[in-house]
């Protein structure tokens, strides 16, 4: 079986993970593959150049380029304490991947550019199951499911998709 986890730094990462950890960390089957993927957020190159006086240009330019440092450190936490979580669990880390994807969006479509990033991969890979939280790290009240997991839940075609609270 071929699963996708969808993590961020959110409580439902943290239960998706010991849910599947639960289920397949101490089976007898060792035909179980888990995929971690975090989609990190970037400045588009498009907000660098417009408006920004010549003598901001590198200043600007290393302030974002230190954001996505930082972004990318974070991500890869995250997918190590991911595949520490499932390792302690039972699942054999040679059977956890963690895949890093960095996404360039406006503000107002980042949520879009990480499910359309979770689509690619879902896609792109046959997964048997794919995994996401109901609310992540920016969540409303009241917000039945986010727009990232309602994306997936829609694109998904010949897998099952668990969506966690």
């Amino acid at each position: 079986m071929r699963i996708l986890m969808g993590i961020d730094d959110s409580s439902a990462t943290t239960k998706a993970i010991n849910f599947v950890g639960k289920i397949f960390g101490q089976s007898e089957s060792r035909d179980v593959w888990i995929t971690l993927l975090h989609v990190t957020e970037s400045v588009p190159d498009q907000n660098l150049e417009p408006g920004i006086p010549q003598s901001l240009g590198p200043a600007y330019q290393q302030i974002v380029d230190d954001a996505k440092a930082r972004r990318e450190e974070l991500g890869k936490g995250l997918l190590e304490r991911g595949s520490v979580a499932l390792t302690a669990a039972g699942i054999a880390r040679d059977h956890i991947s963690a895949k890093l994807e960095t996404s360039s969006a406006r503000p107002e479509s980042s949520k879009v550019a990480v499910a359309l990033a979770i689509i690619n991969e879902m896609d792109g890979n046959h997964y048997d199951v794919v995994c996401v939280g109901r609310r992540g790290t920016i969540a409303s009240e009241g917000v039945f499911v986010t727009s990232i997991a309602e994306k997936v839940l829609r694109e998904a075609r010949g897998c099952t998709v668990w969506v966690v609270d």
